[in-house]
């Protein structure tokens, strides 16, 4: 019965086609029945005739019986419409058939086709699929696996009613593609291991995508779950939703110098579009939304070439301190996703900065004051020079960055919150000098490499070996952000600056950055290949460490308009991070961990103004606990520490800000800034051709491939239409061989 139904439109017809075999032979056996004989004299001559020809006329009539059970079953293959691919055969042929749906519901399924988008005509498809299967009460089964989901289906095994149907068209009428980046990997997986553990029914996995070509890119784990699916002879169609590659132009980065951020001080910010298309853009012009409210700014992008990304830099002026956002949007196209770009950030009222000097009389932080704050109004830094012991007196988490300049050494309780402000993401800069002590620098900031200072010192300072009067530049600066000044070919800065003395590095430590394997960069060398300035990373804060003076005791750059520009840009770099409020992308959980000391357990989640602002209201709650767990250590007072409190929010799909308010234990309200945006892959449209996918896929893997807006395989009307011409061409043959056989064998009986 499984074999009937695997290769018949209409299996039902086949067990009684097969019994009608039965009257040619019926037939021939009474044709054959022998009566009582009476011989007599004229028949003698007719006996002995066809005992000679008896051989002769029994295979005749056994040729004339084969050709009617011959031209039975030709009639019966045609009204049971046989097929011989059992893979091309109709979905619903009467048999148990389980149909598992993969749905993709990536941000690339919004793409827009003519009417509808790509996700709308695959969920035309589920719909006439399950439609069919309706007509065929008690014989379908129905899964539906979205991939952004694909532990939890939509529906499972569903039995296909006309019932059914109406729930799924309410079910699919209510959803949507989400703006995420998918893998249809995953939803393989999910799929394969239901329908393995199916084996009393014929097994269908079919796969609703738009096939872009950036999920086609050697995927071996695609194949090698497809392949397992193919041996266990379950059918693979996949249904293309996309039928052409649409252009699009998206927004890929909006970035800029939010660290340092301060009231009333032009941001410099940047904005990047690429154009996904086949044709060239022209005059693609971004609105710019500052907290809510269009600008009467426009960034315009005269040209952009197919494929390619551009970048362009504007202004931004905020008027407060405190928290705000910025919203970048182009011009409508077939994918609105992409054409949305958010950023958040927390303003400052001024950039506060700290400048220790080892040597007062030096006036060294006099020029770096300067530097940074010649105009505030311009810069918004606000230089602050102390000595050492400013550090073991106040807290630092006021100041952006700190600067060290000569500084010979540090007592521990100033050295101990120095280092808890880098590690907790502050700045630190080193400028060595005369009364710097390298063996205090190597044992206590060095630390064998684990230190607050990079490098290791050699036992005292020495003059630079250029030869004096020399019109070469004598210092190499590497490209690197800190000192975007000096980029370029034939930089004129780079020609003036000199450098007199510095300290040189520990003869036993090692200069190769990759040959030494830590985390330190040489950004900037002498002329005989002395390394002069490093870069380093000090828990989450960034430290730079200079091997010369930042006054012009032992070199010449504060002589030059250059020095201004080189530690704006340093500072830039240095600057704590945390201005920068925190960016994800679409479908990343929220999981908040609050101190049960400092928070209550309410928590509100704002969605964005596109969803109305829906507001989620959560109860942070203590983590639950194993068998395994051990119990939490005590405190000093003996008290047994209280767990964190824990919160999760996933519904995070769609772009823009989300807001978490906290309240903390005064009642207060405490905001936490989240913007999400959508993931840049699901901007790119191009198609994967059936050539590629069945390459990919490898040539032992069977698979369908049906093309968008086709849907006469649902109901099987091409399966088998090759076979039924050539049946009907044989029938008629052996019904003319079977006439001319029986005129024969009549003629010879009558003769």
């Amino acid at each position: 019965m499984s074999w009937i139904a695997q290769h018949f439109l209409n299996p039902a017809f086949v067990l009684g086609g097969v019994a009608l075999i039965a009257a040619p032979i019926i037939i021939h056996l009474i044709n054959r029945l022998r009566y009582r004989r009476v011989r007599f004299a004229a028949m003698e001559f007719l006996l002995q005739s066809q005992q000679r020809n008896r051989r002769r006329v029994l295979l005749e009539q056994l040729l004339l019986l084969l050709l009617r059970i011959l031209a039975v079953l030709g009639l019966v293959a045609l009204i049971s419409r046989l097929v011989l691919d059992p893979t091309e055969l109709s979905l619903f042929q009467g048999a148990r058939a389980h149909h598992v749906v993969v749905l993709d519901d990536s941000g690339s399924m919004s793409d827009q086709l003519g009417e509808q988008t790509a996700f709308g005509t695959g969920l035309d498809v589920i719909k006439k699929l399950v439609a069919e299967g309706a007509r065929r009460p008690g014989t379908q089964k129905f899964t539906l696996i979205a991939l952004s989901n694909p532990s939890q289906p939509l529906f499972t095994q569903q039995e296909v009613t006309q019932d059914f149907l109406i729930e799924l068209d309410t079910k699919l009428g209510n959803l949507k593609p989400t703006h995420q980046s998918l893998s249809l990997l995953s939803g393989f997986e999910g799929a394969r291991n239901m329908l393995l553990e199916d084996r009393a029914s014929i097994r269908h996995l079919h796969v609703v995508s738009d096939f872009r070509l950036r999920d086609w890119k050697d995927q071996q784990s695609l194949s090698k779950v497809l392949k397992e699916l193919d041996t266990a002879d379950v059918t693979l169609n996949f249904v293309k939703t996309a039928a052409r590659r649409n252009s699009n132009l998206g927004i890929t980065e909006l970035n800029g110098d939010v660290q340092i951020a301060s009231t009333g001080v032009p941001v410099r910010m940047t904005v990047a579009v690429k154009n996904y298309g086949e044709q060239v853009a022209s005059n693609v012009a971004l609105t710019i939304l500052q907290d809510g409210q269009k600008l009467p700014l426009t960034v315009t992008f005269d040209k952009i070439e197919a494929g390619v990304e551009v970048k362009q830099e504007f202004d931004l002026t905020f008027d407060a301190p405190g928290k705000h956002r910025i919203d970048l949007t182009l011009p409508p196209d077939p994918l609105l996703s992409d054409n949305s770009r958010h950023l958040a950030l927390d303003v400052s009222m001024v950039n506060r900065v700290l400048i220790i000097e080892g040597n007062t009389a030096d006036d060294e932080g006099d020029y770096l004051a300067d530097a940074l704050a010649a105009d505030p109004s311009i810069t918004g830094y606000a230089p602050q020079i102390e000595t050492v012991d400013f550090l073991r007196r106040r807290p630092l988490d006021e100041f952006q960055s700190i600067y060290l300049l000569n500084v010979s050494d540090l007592t521990p309780d100033a050295l101990e919150p120095l280092e808890q402000f880098a590690r907790q993401g502050g700045g630190v800069a080193w400028f060595l000098g005369n009364e710097v002590k390298p063996g205090y620098y190597i044992s206590e900031l060095y630390r064998g490499g684990n230190g607050l200072f990079p490098v290791k010192l050699g036992v005292t300072s020495q003059k630079s070996s250029q030869a004096e009067g020399s019109s070469e530049p004598d210092t190499t600066f590497a490209d690197h952000p800190a000192f975007q000044v000096f980029q370029g070919q034939e930089n004129p800065f780079t020609e003036l600056i000199r450098v007199y003395e510095h300290f040189p590095v520990a003869d036993d430590w090692v200069r190769d950055d990759q040959a030494r394997g830590d985390a330190v960069q040489t950004i900037a060398t002498l002329t005989d290949k002395s390394p002069l300035i490093f870069s380093a990373k000090f828990g989450s804060g960034k430290v730079i460490a200079s091997l010369t003076t930042c006054g012009p005791r032992w070199n010449n750059w504060a002589r030059y308009p250059s020095y201004v520009a080189m530690m704006l840009d340093l500072q830039k770099f240095i600057a704590r991070p945390d201005r920068v409020l925190e960016r994800r992308v679409v479908g990343e959980t929220i999981e908040l961990s609050l101190n049960p000391a400092e928070f209550l357990e309410e928590v509100e989640i704002v969605a964005p103004e596109s969803t109305g602002g829906r507001v989620t209201r959560l109860k942070a709650a203590p983590p639950a606990k194993s068998n395994g767990d051990s119990e939490k250590p005590a405190s000093e007072g003996g008290e047994q520490a209280a767990p964190r409190l824990l919160a999760t929010f996933r519904d995070t799909d769609i772009p823009g800000l989300y807001l978490v308010k906290l309240v903390d234990q005064n009642q207060a309200t405490v905001e936490r800034w989240i913007t999400f945006n959508v993931p840049r892959d699901e901007s790119e449209l191009e198609l994967a051709g059936n050539e590629l996918i069945r390459k990919q896929l490898g040539e032992d893997v069977r698979v369908q491939i049906q093309e968008p807006g086709e849907f006469a395989w649902i109901a099987g009307r091409d399966a088998g239409q090759e076979v039924r011409e050539w049946l009907l061409m044989l029938l008629i043959g052996v019904l003319i061989a079977e006439q001319l056989m029986a005129y024969r064998l009549s003629y010879t009986t009558s003769k």
